[in-house]
């Protein structure tokens, strides 16, 4: 999901940024995570019920939406992050001559938010891209910690946005988080997975005659079967010749209140990403990155 407006645009309302947002569900959701109580009727006038509200609640829902975009999020670990303080990122705005470039750095939610400026085609080395052939991405993380949260679309912007923060000498080196990789993946399902409700494998045998196996779990009244309980699942997992290439699947993150319970995600095991596939708000965002960071 693109943002609903540029985060860096200072002539924007708190209104007018929630009513940018992609459905009334989301608006709901903007809403209930700032604790404002959900009068919004589907017959109402959603501009109507925002201007009800005072100017510190629209700020705190607004808050909710501003950053959290897009959806997609890849996980990265920087040695040198835990030192660096926001100023010395705020030292970064526009500092490079090429590339990803830093525009915009804030602190909300006791956490850093790193606006970012990439080219289409994440990296890039010449000397000048326009706006038009750049994406806007956002990198956040917690002062204190060397987890880096970046929202892009795909890896390559993902690559472009921690390459935007290079000019730090703390931070020419990371590594990326891989939901493959074998311990991190059953830690991450202990503190953040409910459930898989599909699941695809990738067979690595050069010989063999399938490709890609599909599973998708029996329809219940709640959702769908969890599919690793499936015994043949099991051992379709267990193989050496097959490996996770995407998964459907249901969060359960340790947070005081989820909005929305729940929430189904997809990940791409070999883009190393995770996508919301239900807008959520930025205290949702936070919980899944909290809970990645604390693997280790």
């Amino acid at each position: 999901m693109p943002f609903p407006v540029s985060p860096t645009a200072d002539d924007v309302t708190p209104s007018e940024l929630l009513l940018e947002l992609p459905s009334r569900a989301a608006l709901r959701r903007a809403l209930a995570a700032a604790d404002i109580a959900d009068d919004l009727e589907d017959g109402d006038d959603p501009e109507q019920f925002l201007d009800e509200l005072s100017q510190v609640e629209l700020r705190q829902a607004a808050a909710q939406a501003r950053y959290a975009a897009p959806q997609t999020v890849h996980y990265f670990r920087l040695p040198g992050l835990a030192s660096v303080s926001p100023s010395e990122i705020e030292d970064l705005i526009d500092s490079g001559g090429f590339g990803g470039q830093v525009r915009a750095v804030e602190e909300l939610h006791d956490r850093v938010y790193v606006v970012c400026s990439v080219p289409e085609s994440g990296t890039q080395a010449q000397l000048s891209v326009s706006e038009d052939a750049r994406v806007t991405t956002v990198a956040t993380f917690d002062p204190g910690t060397d987890l880096l949260a970046v929202r892009a679309d795909d890896a390559d912007l993902a690559a472009g946005t921690v390459q935007a923060l290079r000019d730090h000498p703390d931070l020419t080196e990371w590594t990326a988080v891989s939901f493959r990789e074998d311990g991190f993946q059953g830690r991450f399902e202990d503190v953040a997975v409910a459930g898989y409700e599909q699941l695809s494998l990738r067979v690595t045998t050069v010989s063999a005659n399938t490709e890609r196996i599909d599973v998708t779990g029996v329809e219940q009244g709640s959702g769908r079967a969890d599919v690793r309980y499936d015994d043949v699942v099991d051992d379709l997992i267990s193989r050496a010749d097959t490996e996770r290439s995407e998964a459907q699947l249901r969060l359960a993150l340790r947070g005081q209140n989820t909005i929305p319970a729940n929430p189904g995600v997809r990940i791409d095991f070999d883009d190393d990403s995770i996508t919301f596939l239900q807008w959520v708000p930025e205290d949702t965002l936070h919980q899944l990155d909290r809970g990645i960071m604390n693997i280790k």
